[in-house]
């Protein structure tokens, strides 16, 4: 087996980030895709003739995703801001972005009880 890892402390596992801080697991998302050195594209790009609407559900998944990997609030916060930014610069709707945000966030999914936080939109806006 060979060792991937450079920190005792931290490893990567599919598509986490577990690391030991103050003697506690937490995780967060990891996208290998981040440390190549060129552009890869994940999501669709709405330039292309595809239906608008299916589309915006990729984007609600994938806040499902983040929320149950990220363990720390802040953490759950950067990556949807990332996500948001990524799928504006692939013309989606900002606006819509943040609509599908909002209603994900006041249908109080189960993946986000554990930050113990009133979530708003506001909070995820640059």
């Amino acid at each position: 087996m060979i060792l991937t890892n450079d920190d005792p402390l931290s490893s990567t596992f599919l598509d986490l980030e577990i690391f030991i801080t103050n003697r506690k697991f937490h995780t967060k998302l990891y996208d290998k895709r981040r440390d190549f050195n060129f552009k890869v594209v994940t999501f669709p790009n709405l330039r292309s003739l595809i239906p608008r609407n299916p589309t915006y559900g990729v984007f609600v998944g994938e806040l499902h995703r983040i929320s149950k990997s990220c363990s720390v609030l802040s953490d759950f916060i950067t990556e949807v801001k990332s996500l948001i930014s990524k799928l504006v610069n692939q013309k989606f709707v900002e606006s819509i972005l943040y609509s599908k945000l909002g209603t994900f966030l006041t249908s109080k999914p189960a993946c986000l009880n554990k930050y113990w936080a009133n979530l708003s939109v506001e909070q995820f806006m640059a």
